[in-house]
């Protein structure tokens, strides 16, 4: 097996597999050389394109907003469709309830998410208002349809500002007694009340179920061509299932003729489709009748959006989240069209591979990607469609090619295909657009004659693939990947499990336990084999105590036992506060302390339990959780001193830790503090102060160096040591959240691997023990905290490990105490950009051979891979034999001779991106034995 070989096998960024995570992958193309990924991008980072993303059924409750918003943003649609939901609104005659749509409407807008909104269904609350459910009747009395135009002004007066366009019913042709010509009457005076309101509105018709549905649209559009009305329809929708999605294009012709025969400015869109995911005994709705996989939905809904694509329509696809229909609706039972698959509860199981594949079309094909209509590329094989497409500013070429003689299969042998193009490429490559991996076309495989260009025997599946310049592409370096290919890929780094590493510099988050917004019997597996030596938790004094004088710590027996067993020491922040006391203090963040007597009394005497029950396996005590967001400074330094001496009391040699900042680092919280406790004469009782960092960009260390400079002036005394600085709590989430630190940011399982790493190494660079928040994602009141390296299901249990999990496992087992960090040493760098690095440097402290980690510090922390070429010249450099690593993915690459001077210290062509990598003495790996 060949060197490069080896090393497109062993890089993944998920070190969990794609069908592991998604569902079942599609094969890899024969003979093609990976040579990068397509980068996800975000709505918030696309300015603009024509895709939508169905958020149907919202006003029947059979799907969740709050349980798929989080997913909305990283999807990349520009659109979501909505379904305004007139009976849900409206349950009391007169009275109006928008609160569930305002908790959507504005959200989908935070998110870079368009809203456009379907006014339906009927309201039952009203003779002749029409039906509540799909294939319903629409408004036909005076009494409903007076109430109808009440309600459509108080939604577009609502939402104008927010909402650009409306979409008036659904699918009304799917109710017989839904007459063309009743439909007409009922759009005409529904689309001119929503003019009158927002003249700039974009009124769209219909969302027809059947196509071409001629015996419905003539009488619709005669009685609107009667009524000199046709220029109310700006857009008109159709929906049309089809188990080949090719043949609905003849039919979708026969309706845009007819319809253009009316009037040549109506623009089509594709207003709803999608294929199911699960065998025909589970789904309900359109395409029921086939069974699916994951992965033939996939490949059905790529092949949808790409041939709507390429005939110049814009698509909404159908739908973002399985669908639980309820009994007397249309039908009952789950539509598991959704690219998002859910539990019973409709909350969020996980992506589908069609969320996947959807997110790889959304992100390539943007307002820079232009069709070329009249460019037909020339293809050998009949049943092959193809489409051809330039990127706007580079000019470069794009095809999209898939054969679709026959619905979608689980396998499939892709047919060898002769493409010519006339175009422009400089380096053609070949995507998958189920994975997102970019593949080198080998130059034997392609040849230009003139503008044209002919790609020879390429492997076509029975799905979208893109022959595309590569300068054309949102490209990512595939995760551990070296962008230097002369660095031979050697292997991947072998975890350590906590119980086989001495000591080192990191802990883990184990919060909110004594809240149960996590459970320890479901990730603990997971912890000792992570290699972190310590893992922080909270005391639970409301969980220890529910009846005064009573203690129950059975449930940290449990913990405590059990991390010390597998080689973790728990460090014991001893918080919050218990309601069984009056004026004892609050249970949640940001809580009060204990205050009257009573409760500071017992208060002291669990205190007092506590140490005394687990003093044999802890010795290290946190007194409180950020105080400084709402407790009174002279307070805090009263509590925290009548704290440590009841711990010193039961432990003399226990180590005290104080504050715990919030993610400000809050110094002159800290100096007054300090300063009060020193006029006391107890300055003793400090042994070590934690802080919190929850920042963008983690390289950002103000307010910690001034934190630097307040400890640095109170000296405990004689024969005591300086205070510590510990990083406390630090960690960044996998996905947007609305709440907690670093909110409202498109972050990604990437980025969050990143961050973490930087923020990690950065203390380590700075010699201050630190802690990872947290090790599992913290199911609160508010909504998921996705800060964990552990994916929650609902049910919290472990979905699976994320990126940042190994990440960190890569990070502890190279950097334990072992490894000194070197306070000097001196560099230069050769480099054509204006990036700025972070560099630490460290050496064995038995063989004195060194490892030195960098990266580029500028910014947040990218969805992006893109490496950058460095020269570096190390002044003091020690190595025998040294080795390239990307901590992230932990891949290890051999250095070669011709890019390593030992005589001059220089390392030439040295990959570097915003995410650390180690340059070491391979004598300070090792290297996993199960490559």
């Amino acid at each position: 097996m060949s060197a490069f070989t080896q090393a497109f096998l062993a890089v993944s960024l998920l070190s969990v597999s794609l069908s592991d995570t998604f569902g079942q992958a599609p094969p890899e193309p024969k003979g093609l050389r990976e040579i990068g990924q397509l980068r996800p991008r975000s709505a918030k980072e696309i300015k603009a394109s024509t895709w939508s993303i169905g958020g149907e059924t919202l006003d029947r409750d059979y799907t969740d907003y709050q349980s798929y918003k989080s997913h909305l943003g990283p999807l990349g649609a520009k659109r979501i469709r909505l379904q305004g939901g007139w009976s849900k609104c409206e349950k009391v005659k007169g009275e109006y309830d928008f609160a569930w749509l305002d908790a959507v409407i504005p959200d989908a807008h935070s998110r870079g998410v368009s809203p456009w909104v379907e006014l339906s269904y009927g309201n039952p609350i009203y003779n002749g208002g029409g039906e509540a459910k799909l294939g319903g009747r629409i408004p036909t009395s005076e009494e409903g349809l007076a109430a109808w135009d009440n309600w459509v002004r108080a939604m577009v007066n609502r939402y104008k500002n927010q909402v650009p366009a409306w979409e008036i019913w659904n699918e009304p042709d799917l109710n017989k007694l839904n007459t063309g010509e009743e439909v007409a009457a009922f759009y005409i005076r529904t689309a001119k009340l929503v003019r009158s309101i927002q003249p700039n509105a974009q009124l769209i018709a219909l969302g027809v179920d059947g196509v071409p549905a001629t015996a419905f649209m003539r009488p619709f559009l005669d009685h609107l061509k009667k009524e000199n009305a046709l220029d109310l329809i700006d857009i008109l929708t159709y929906h049309g299932y089809a188990p080949v999605p090719e043949t609905s294009y003849p039919k979708v012709e026969e309706m845009r003729q007819l319809v253009w025969s009316y009037n040549p400015k109506i623009t089509f869109m594709q207003g709803e489709n999608g294929a199911p995911s699960t065998a025909s005994a589970v789904t309900i709705g359109a395409l029921r009748q086939y069974d699916w996989t994951e992965l033939s939905q996939a490949k059905w809904d790529l092949r949808r959006m790409l041939g709507d694509h390429g005939r110049g329509i814009a698509t909404n696809l159908f739908t973002i989240s399985d669908i639980h229909y309820a009994a007397g609706d249309h039908m009952t039972g789950v539509n598991t069209k959704g690219l998002l698959k859910t539990n019973p509860d409709k909350t969020i199981d996980r992506p589908k591979l069609a969320y996947k594949a959807a997110q790889h079309v959304f992100t390539t094909f943007d307002d820079q990607i232009e069709l070329l209509d009249k460019a037909k590329p020339t293809v050998s094989q009949t049943t092959v469609s193809a489409f051809q497409y330039r990127h706007k500013k580079n000019g470069g070429s794009l095809v999209t090619v898939w054969s679709g003689e026959a619905r979608p299969a689980e396998t499939y042998d892709p047919k060898p295909t002769d493409v010519t193009i006339e175009g422009k490429f400089t380096t053609p490559v070949y995507v998958d657009l189920v994975s997102g991996k970019v593949y080198e076309i080998p130059k034997n495989s392609w040849k230009k004659s003139d503008n044209c260009y002919t790609f020879t025997a390429l492997a076509v599946p029975d799905y979208p693939v893109l022959i595309a310049e590569k300068t054309a592409l949102p490209l990512t370096t595939p995760a551990g990947q070296s962008a230097n290919p002369s660095f031979k890929y050697l292997g991947k780094l072998a975890p350590k499990n906590s119980r086989d590493i001495r000591s080192s510099n990191w802990s883990v988050g184990a919060e909110y336990m004594d809240r149960d917004y996590t459970v320890y019997a479901n990730w603990k597996e997971y912890l000792g084999k992570l290699g972190v030596k310590k893992a922080r938790i909270q005391s639970g004094w409301a969980k220890c105590e529910k009846i005064k004088n009573q203690y129950d710590f059975a449930w940290l027996d449990e913990i405590v036992n059990d991390m010390v067993r597998q080689g973790v020491t728990p460090w014991i922040n001893l918080s919050y506060g218990n309601p069984v006391y009056s004026g004892g203090g609050g249970t949640t963040l940001n809580a009060a302390i204990p205050y009257s007597g009573e409760a500071l009394e017992g208060w002291k005497k669990y205190v007092t339990a506590i140490v005394t029950r687990y003093g044999d396996k802890v010795n290290e005590w946190e007194i409180w959780n950020e105080p400084n967001y709402k407790i009174a400074i002279p307070d805090y330094a009263n509590f925290f001193i009548t704290t440590a001496e009841t711990v010193r009391s039961a432990q003399p040699k226990a180590k005290i830790i104080a504050f715990a900042l919030g993610s400000g680092v809050d110094y002159k919280f800290a100096d007054n503090v300090l300063q009060r406790i020193k006029e006391k004469g107890k300055l003793g009782l400090v042994d070590e102060i934690t802080h919190h960092r929850h920042i963008p960009n983690p390289d950002n260390r103000a307010s910690e160096e001034e934190l630097e400079k307040v400890v640095a002036k109170y000296d405990r005394g004689s024969g005591l040591s300086k205070i510590k600085i510990r990083q406390g709590e630090a960690g960044c989430p996998s996905a947007w959240s609305d709440h907690f630190a670093l909110s409202k940011y498109p972050w990604t399982e990437l980025t969050q691997s990143k961050h973490i790493l930087r923020r990690l190494l950065t203390d380590l660079g700075h010699d201050k023990e630190s802690c990872c928040f947290t090790i599992m994602d913290a199911k609160t009141p508010e909504e998921w905290n996705h800060k964990g390296l552990l994916q929650a299901k609902e049910d919290m249990t472990v979905a699976y490990a994320k990126p940042a999990y190994y990440a960190f496992q890569n990070l502890i087992s190279v950097f334990d105490d072992r490894l000194g960090r070197l306070e000097t040493y001196p560099y230069s760098v050769k480099k054509e950009d204006t990036s700025t690095l972070s560099l630490y440097a460290f050496s064995d402290k038995s063989s004195q051979l060194q490892a030195v980690t960098v990266w580029i510090k500028d910014n947040v922390p990218s969805n992006d891979n893109e490496q950058t070429l460095y020269d570096f010249t190390f002044a003091n450099a020690r190595f025998k034999n040294p080795v390239w690593v990307d901590l992230m993915a932990g891949t290890v690459y051999e250095i070669p001779k011709d890019s390593w001077q030992k005589k001059d210290n220089l390392f030439r062509q040295i990959p570097l991106y915003d995410s650390p990598i180690l340059i070491a003495d391979k004598s300070l790996i090792t290297l996993s034995e199960n490559q």
